[in-house]
């Protein structure tokens, strides 16, 4: 799936048309609907392309608002363990409309905040609409397997999953000098920074919040150095490895479409389908 976010300062309005056409740019990302959201002021903007991979109906189309209109979500990415929240939230009378782990994600955020993040086994990038206190708070993985970049253009902030929406959106092109020399030498560019000028992306197990006037606090929420320094004392690492790495996998594939492996012929590959196979899985469709 793709998203594109744009937010205009107090006082001015978005081009909703460039909005829209920055969208529809990532389409590749998301061929299977396309939904936005626009505030009455016409001064926030949610824009997004589903790739449908849980609950294929339309009730889990996005963005998705919450029962009380308060919020509007955007997400990217997958929560694999989603359908363990049905017992605490069904004990809060809270009733689900679709089968979908956004609107999971999006009825945790309204219990807990971004408190819930650390329970969330998951690939994500998402963006939340706060309409009570005008703020959009922003979100990434643990290790940034789903983009999440943003920039700063003629009052308005802009967000998507890539950094060609923001071009479409009106954004300038323009080559970030030591950005281009690091992404010679390394084929990437590391930290926030990216091959291009004004565009930043935000970083892994990272998240932000913006409120209308353009102010943001950036705060880190997970840090694998930390995980690892305060890691309970493995005894035996083989069968912890191995319960892991099967756990892993089976959270996978969880899907309502089929799972396919993409074999490179390396280890991690074929470890992989080795484990989906360990498990019983059947009808596996492979690639290389």
């Amino acid at each position: 799936c793709g998203f594109c976010v744009a937010i205009a300062k107090a006082g001015f309005q978005l081009n909703i048309n460039e909005c829209r056409h920055a969208t529809n740019l990532i389409m590749h990302r998301g061929p299977d609907a396309y939904g936005e959201w626009i505030s009455q002021d016409k001064d926030v903007f949610m824009g997004f392309r589903r790739l449908s991979i849980v609950d294929l109906s339309s009730d889990a189309n996005q963005p998705m608002i919450s029962g009380d209109g308060r919020f509007v979500i955007v997400f990217n990415g997958e929560i694999y363990n989603y359908q363990s929240f049905y017992p605490e939230l069904k004990s809060k009378g809270i009733n689900l409309k679709s089968g979908s782990d956004t609107e999971v994600l999006l009825k945790l955020y309204e219990l807990y905040g971004m408190e819930v993040l650390h329970r969330l086994q998951g690939m994500f990038a998402f963006a939340i609409w706060d309409t009570v206190e005008k703020k959009l708070t922003l979100c990434r993985d643990r290790m940034g397997v789903k983009p999440l970049y943003y920039c700063v253009h003629k009052n308005t902030l802009y967000f998507a999953s890539e950094q060609k929406a923001l071009f479409a959106a009106g954004v300038p092109i323009q080559i970030s000098e030591n950005g281009m020399e690091e992404y010679f030498f390394n084929r990437f560019v590391a930290g926030e920074g990216t091959l291009f000028a004004d565009v930043k992306k935000l970083l892994p197990g990272h998240y932000m919040v913006i409120d209308e006037e353009g102010k943001s606090k950036t705060t880190r929420w997970w840090n694998l150095k930390e995980q690892i320094q305060n890691h309970v004392k493995i005894d035996n690492p083989k069968k912890w490895f191995e319960e892991t790495f099967f756990e892993s996998v089976k959270l996978r594939m969880v899907s309502d479409v089929p799972v396919g492996v993409l074999l490179s012929g390396g280890l991690d590959s074929c470890s992989i389908l080795s484990a989906l196979n360990h498990q019983e899985f059947k009808n596996i469709e492979t690639f290389n």
